[in-house]
């Protein structure tokens, strides 16, 4: 009963973060642009994008392919066997990853991963410097370009915390979930032997 309770509590936990750090963060965001900033969807878009590159990218750069490996995950001495704490100070915590291991991918090109640091790091925050200075002046410009770093970070930080609350939350139901599994195919027996007499 008290491992439900725990589940219970730490799923909530996990769930209601992302709630309380997205409003804090549209509440800085309008505090700094001007209502025209979000009349432009490509600045948000390109943010946006350039956030969930460098989520996923810092992902495969940090974590081994053994953290998503399907029959690793359920393991007891697996990479997903932690604790809440763990989780949100380690794993779903973005700002813990070697960022500058996507720096240095710029000088490596020619692989997948270096083309994709060099879109992240150079061609979306040009492009983003482009479109502020076209739409606005100088100071509104700036702003627009915090705003749109903000939004980059933001979206960074929740690729990361998502894909990692997916895979721990896996871990953390999987017993549960075989259980709910048994309990169904009892139920489907229950009904399909009622059916006989």
């Amino acid at each position: 009963m008290f491992e439900i309770f725990s589940t219970a509590f730490n799923a909530a936990i996990v769930i209601t973060i992302p709630f309380i750090v997205s409003h804090i963060g549209n509440m800085l965001l309008y505090k700094v642009v001007q209502q025209e900033f979000f009349q432009v969807p490509i600045l948000r878009t390109l943010a946006h994008t350039q956030g969930i590159l460098a989520g996923l990218l810092l992902m495969r750069l940090q974590l081994d392919s053994s953290y998503f490996n399907l029959e690793r995950i359920f393991l007891v001495n697996g990479p997903w066997n932690i604790t809440l704490y763990e989780f949100l100070m380690d794993r779903a915590n973005v700002f813990v990853y070697d960022s500058f291991s996507v720096l240095r991918l710029l000088g490596d090109v020619p692989s997948n991963e270096g083309l994709l640091a060099v879109l992240i790091v150079v061609i979306l925050p040009l492009l983003l410097v482009v479109f502020s200075m076209r739409f606005w002046e100088r100071s509104d410009a700036v702003r627009a370009l915090l705003a749109s770093a903000g939004i980059a970070l933001w979206t960074g930080w929740f690729t990361v915390y998502l894909v990692c609350t997916v895979f721990w939350t896996l871990y953390s139901l999987n017993f549960w979930i075989l259980g709910l599994a048994v309990l169904y195919i009892q139920y489907r027996k229950s009904l399909g032997g009622g059916g006989h007499h």
